[in-house]
């Protein structure tokens, strides 16, 4: 089901904590927007299906992070502690790393499931297969906004449900 999410998910989590890390000197706010990089990722309903989702995560990263610096100027000069930076420079996930990974999916599959029937499988078929939202609606028989209005119930449970405030 979550099969190309999660797979997205685990080969790209590092790299992008990375970049933003990098650019942020912040690992905790690199991870934070880390995650919102994938929740942007699944709100997204591109006009044509998407055809290099490593790159459109790094648009949605350098979109988040122009925001996020906009928000929160840095003074100039800011140092790095060492030890916030031992897991910056491997290009592979430690061992630590991919099992908190596997733990956030596994949150983000059980809070799919939980979904209502009919809002979860229109998000699944949207959002995994691809499918567009008009084409949804004919086959539901409801309308476009109906379909719209699923799609953000789920957006907003499973943000709930993954990223609690």
């Amino acid at each position: 089901m979550a099969s190309a999410i999660t797979r997205l998910y685990i080969d790209h989590i590092g790299e992008i904590r990375r970049y933003l890390a990098h650019r942020l000197a912040c690992v905790e706010a690199a991870a934070e927007l880390a995650h919102e990089v994938f929740i942007r990722y699944m709100a997204a309903t591109p006009a044509s299906p998407i055809q290099n989702p490593r790159a459109f995560l790094f648009r949605i990263a350098g979109n988040l992070l122009i925001d996020h610096l906009r928000a929160n100027p840095q003074p100039a000069g800011q140092w790095v502690d060492i030890d916030e930076c031992h897991d910056l420079a491997a290009d592979t996930p430690s061992p630590e790393r991919f099992a908190i990974a596997r733990q956030e999916l596994d949150r983000l599959r059980q809070a799919i499931e939980e979904l209502p029937p009919k809002c979860r499988e229109i998000f699944i078929r949207h959002k995994f297969d691809g499918i567009p939202q008009a084409r949804l609606a004919e086959e539901y028989r409801i309308t476009l906004n109906a379909i719209e209005k699923h799609l953000v119930r789920a957006l907003v449970q499973l943000r709930l449900r993954v990223m609690p405030a």
